[in-house]
């Protein structure tokens, strides 16, 4: 039976190329089977692609996490006492310093992403593990490199990948929660609804607010939060909301605003 290294060597010559991850990478596909393997390394370019990519991200993963470089960020910023369980954290002053030094606003749509991205649980708290996890797995260990990234990755597909909008539309409820808490305040909900969701809703959204505000509903909920999204989606299609039916799965406030809007026209 051929060795691993044999037919590593014979990919390589076949194919033309000087890597043998890639070679042992296709030849786990096709169990060590020469023929097959590059049978399926030229018919297959897009996975290639991909694979070279996985490789590309994989190195620069070790090499950034060896790097001080990335640590140094972190320490700019960190805060100079670590929590109760002795983990060191980005608090509120260090985010806003971390955030102008990236040239961007605290309320910037992207900053969210930022959050999502690193895994922040709450307003102002980066923590170390997933910032060095998460950059290092980008190949992001400059500023440039992590605003390009945002720039070029992050922000772009918040606008034509409606699946990541989502994502970071429901994870914003929670992000912005202050501890403890179940509901968010009205007034704050609302400014983060006019920051994330598209402008061709805001005419559906400034009348469901006027109606919570008018209903003394100051309080929003998790599941409220979630399924105004798609509410407004099939409202703007619909204003008058000839086509709403009750017995759908929206909320009861959903149901209550639907009485609302009848009771207007």
């Amino acid at each position: 039976m051929r060795s691993t290294s044999s037919a590593i060597n014979d990919f390589l010559e076949v194919a033309g190329i000087d890597s043998p991850e890639i070679a042992s990478f296709f030849l786990k596909r096709n169990h060590n089977r020469l023929t097959a393997s590059i049978n399926d390394y030229f018919s297959n370019p897009r996975l290639v692609e991909q694979a070279t990519q996985s490789l590309e991200q994989r190195k620069n993963s070790k090499s950034i996490a060896s790097s001080p470089k990335l640590k140094g960020i972190f320490d700019k910023y960190k805060e100079a006492e670590p929590d109760p369980t002795g983990k060191y954290y980005i608090g509120v002053d260090g985010t806003l310093q971390y955030l102008k030094d990236l040239e961007y606003e605290p309320e910037d749509t992207i900053v969210l992403c930022l959050a999502n991205f690193l895994e922040s649980e709450s307003v102002g708290d980066f923590r170390e593990e997933p910032f060095m996890r998460k950059w290092s797995a980008v190949g992001c260990d400059t500023l440039e490199k992590m605003r390009k990234f945002m720039d070029s990755t992050l922000k772009p597909k918040l606008v034509s990948d409606p699946k990541y909008f989502t994502e970071i539309y429901q994870y914003t409820f929670r992000f912005i929660l202050d501890k403890g808490e179940k509901k968010l305040p009205l007034d704050f909900a609302a400014e983060y609804w006019r920051l994330l969701i598209p402008k061709q809703y805001f005419t559906e959204l400034d009348k469901f607010t006027h109606f919570m505000h008018v209903s003394h509903k100051m309080k929003v909920s998790r599941d409220q939060w979630n399924m105004l999204l798609p509410f407004l989606e099939a409202y703007h299609e619909d204003s008058e909301l000839k086509n709403y039916d009750e017995s759908q799965s929206w909320p009861l406030l959903m149901d209550e605003f639907y009485e609302f809007i009848k009771g207007e026209q």
